[in-house]
C-alpha cells in the first residue's frame, strides 16, 4: 500500500497558520510558551513571523535567561529591534544595558553575533569598544613588560586592557566584572573569526569621533522605531495634544487598504490587542467590524498608538501588567473619544462607533478622549490660581478626602481619575465619559464652594484651627456662629471654635423625630440655605441650584455620624464636622 504525504500548504495557508499559532502563544501562560515554540515543526519560521514588538515583550515575559532559545532563533531584524529598545537612555547609549544584551546574544549564538556585528552593527561595536577598552600596539623594539599592568594579547602585538572606573556598591562591582567577562569572550571570538579584521576593528575603535557616531546611530535607531510608532519624545508627546470632536471632520478620512492576494502580508503586532478587556465602546466597536483585513489594520494601528503613548510617557514596558496598563489607558481614552463623537441619544452606539474607527485615525480619536480630561485639568489649574482657597494658603486637605482626591488627580501633569476602590494607588486613567462628567461635576462644586467663601469676604489665615480645617467644618461652624450671634470672623478673630456649652443648645434644635429616628428636617436645612445665601449675597434659588446636592450631603453626614449622640455625650475631640472647644 502506497503512503501519500499530506498536500503542501499554500503560502497564504502557511501565513494564516503562523498567525493563529502566534495568537495562541500570546494568550497562553508564559510557562507553556517555550514548549509550544520548540515543538513547532518550523520553530525558526514561527519566531521570525513574530512582529518585533511581540517577540521582545514575549522574551521579557519569559525572562531573558529562560528565553535564550528564542533569542537564538530570532532574525537579525529582530535583534536590531532588541538593541534599539534596550540599549538607549534618551539620546545616549546605555552601556551597562548594552553589556547585558551583548552578553545575551553571545550566549544565544556567539558565531552569529560576531558575523552580525561585522555585517550590520560595526559602528555600534566600535563605539562600545571605544568606551570600554584601551589599546596599545607593541613596537618591534618594545618589551611587553614595558606596558602597564592589566593589558593582555593573543598575538603579542595588539594589547588590550578594559577601561577601569570607580565602583561604590557590590552591584556596580558585579556589573564591571560581567562587562570584563563578556568583552573577554567577545574579543576572543572575533579574533578567532578573522584576526586581520579583529586588528582593524581595534584600530578603528580607538580612533573614531564618538559623538558623531553616537548621533548617527541614534538617528538611525529613531528611523527604525518610528515605523512602529516609537517616535522621539518631542514628536510622541503630540499624542496628548487635545482635539475637539468637531475638529475631526477637517482632518480627512483615513484609508482602509482592501485585501489583495498580490500584496505581501506582514504580521501585525497582536500583544496589545490580547489585553483589550472590558465592555467599553471601543472594544464593542472593534468586535463589531466583520472584515478581517480591517480588523488587522486597526490592530496594527492600535499597537502603533500604544507604542507612541509609551514613548510619550517615557516608560519601559517589561511585563504583562505594565503593558495591560498602557492598553487600558489607550482603550479608555479611545472609548471616551468615541462616546463624545457619537450621538448620546442613540441606544446602541456601537455600529456608529465601528464606522468612526474606520473613518478616523485612532490617534485622533485618542486625542479627542484625552482632550476632555485635559480640559478638566486646565479648568482646575485656572481656578486654583485665583481661588479664595489659595489666597488663604490652605492645603488640599481642606477639601476633605473625596475632593482632595479629585483635585489631586487633576492638578498633576497628566490628569487621573480618583477611584478609592483601586488597589494600590487611588488614581488611574479615565475609562469612560461618565467618569469625565462626574469629575467635572465635582470640580464645579469645589469651585462653587470656594466662590461661596470668597463672597463671604472671609479671611481665616491667622486662625488657630487652620490645621484641622475642612470646607465642611468651616461652613457648619460659621453657621453655628451666626445662630449664636457671635462677631464675624476676621483677622482679629483668635479662634473659629464655638464653646461646647453654647453649641449644645444649637445641637439639640437640629433634630426632629421621624418614625422613632432623629433626623434633620427640611426646615433646618432651609434655614441653613437662607443663611448661606445671605452671607454670600446670593439668592437662595441660585445657591440651591449650584450647591443643593452638596448641602444635602453635608446634612446627611451629620445625621450619619451624630444622630445617635445625645447632647450630653458630645466630645470636641471626636467631632469632625464642627469646630468646638471646652
Amino acid at each position: 500500500m502506497t503512503q501519500t504525504n499530506p498536500p503542501a500548504l499554500s503560502h497564504s495557508d502557511r501565513i494564516r497558520h503562523l498567525a493563529e499559532t502566534r495568537r495562541r502563544i500570546l494568550s497562553m501562560p508564559s510557562e507553556q510558551v517555550m514548549d509550544i515554540i520548540i515543538d513547532h515543526p518550523q520553530p525558526a519560521a514561527l519566531v521570525h513571523s513574530f512582529p518585533e514588538e511581540d517577540l521582545h515583550f514575549l522574551i521579557h515575559d519569559l525572562g531573558t535567561d529562560n528565553a535564550l532559545p528564542l533569542i537564538a532563533l530570532a532574525s537579525n531584524r529582530q535583534w536590531d529591534y532588541f538593541l534599539d529598545m534596550e540599549v538607549w537612555k534618551k539620546d545616549q547609549l546605555n552601556y551597562p544595558q548594552a553589556t547585558t544584551w551583548l552578553q545575551l546574544l553571545l550566549r544565544a549564538d556567539p558565531d552569529r553575533l560576531v558575523q552580525w556585528c561585522f555585517d550590520e552593527r560595526l559602528e555600534f561595536l566600535e563605539l562600545y569598544l571605544f568606551r570600554n577598552i584601551e589599546l596599545r600596539v607593541r613596537e618591534s623594539d618594545q618589551f611587553s613588560s614595558d606596558l602597564d599592568d592589566g593589558f593582555f594579547t593573543d598575538d603579542d602585538t595588539f594589547y588590550v586592557r578594559f577601561v577601569d572606573y570607580p565602583v561604590a556598591t557590590p552591584e556596580s562591582e558585579a556589573a564591571k566584572t560581567r562587562r570584563n567577562e563578556m568583552l573577554s569572550q567577545l574579543l576572543r571570538r572575533i579574533s578567532d573569526f578573522d584576526h586581520p579584521r579583529f586588528q582593524g576593528l581595534l584600530m578603528e575603535s580607538v580612533s573614531l569621533i564618538p559623538n558623531e557616531i553616537e548621533e548617527e546611530l541614534f538617528r538611525l535607531r529613531n528611523v527604525r522605531l518610528a515605523e512602529k510608532g516609537f517616535l522621539p519624545f518631542h514628536e510622541a508627546i503630540g499624542v496628548y495634544q487635545p482635539l475637539q470632536p468637531g475638529d475631526l471632520a477637517a482632518r480627512g478620512k483615513k484609508a482602509i487598504r482592501p485585501p489583495s492576494p498580490d500584496d505581501p502580508q506582514f504580521p501585525v503586532a497582536q500583544f496589545a490587542a490580547t489585553f483589550l478587556e472590558g465592555d467599553n465602546l471601543f472594544v464593542r466597536a472593534l468586535k463589531g467590524i466583520g472584515e478581517v483585513h480591517v480588523t488587522q489594520q486597526l490592530q496594527g494601528e492600535l499597537a502603533g498608538l500604544c507604542n507612541q503613548v509609551i514613548s510619550a510617557d517615557q516608560t519601559i514596558i517589561s511585563n504583562r501588567d505594565q503593558l495591560k496598563s498602557v492598553v487600558s489607558k489607550v482603550s479608555g481614552y479611545l472609548s471616551i473619544g468615541l462616546e463624545l463623537m457619537t450621538d448620546s441619544t442613540v441606544n446602541h452606539p456601537a455600529p456608529m462607533a465601528s464606522a468612526l474607527l474606520q473613518r478616523h485615525l485612532l490617534a485622533d480619536i485618542f486625542r479627542t478622549g484625552f482632550g476632555s480630561a485635559l480640559q478638566l485639568k486646565w479648568q482646575a489649574t485656572r481656578w486654583r490660581k485665583g481661588s479664595w482657597f489659595q489666597s488663604q494658603s490652605l492645603d488640599l486637605t481642606f477639601w476633605d478626602e473625596a475632593w482632595l482626591g479629585l483635585l489631586g488627580g487633576l492638578l498633576i501633569d497628566t490628569p487621573r481619575f480618583f477611584d478609592p476602590s483601586t488597589a494600590g494607588s487611588s488614581y488611574r486613567n479615565f475609562l469612560t465619559r461618565e467618569e469625565i462628567e462626574a469629575t467635572g461635576r465635582g470640580l464645579n462644586q469645589v469651585i462653587a464652594i470656594d466662590q461661596l467663601f470668597k463672597n463671604m469676604d472671609l479671611t481665616i489665615a491667622p486662625i488657630a484651627e487652620i490645621r484641622f480645617l475642612t470646607y465642611k467644618n468651616l461652613l457648619l461652624t460659621l453657621w453655628v456662629r451666626a445662630l449664636l450671634k457671635t462677631p464675624p470672623v476676621n483677622t482679629d478673630t483668635p479662634t473659629l471654635a464655638v464653646s461646647l456649652s453654647a453649641f449644645k443648645e444649637i445641637y439639640a434644635s437640629l433634630w426632629t423625630d421621624h418614625e422613632g429616628q432623629r433626623i434633620i428636617g427640611d426646615r433646618k436645612r432651609a434655614e441653613f440655605l437662607d443663611w448661606a445665601a445671605a452671607a454670600s449675597r446670593r439668592s437662595s434659588d441660585d445657591l440651591s441650584d449650584r450647591l443643593g446636592t452638596v448641602f444635602e450631603a453635608l446634612f446627611n453626614d451629620i445625621q450619619r455620624e451624630l444622630a445617635a449622640v445625645e447632647p450630653g455625650n458630645l466630645d470636641p475631640r471626636h467631632l469632625h464636622l464642627f469646630l468646638l472647644k471646652h
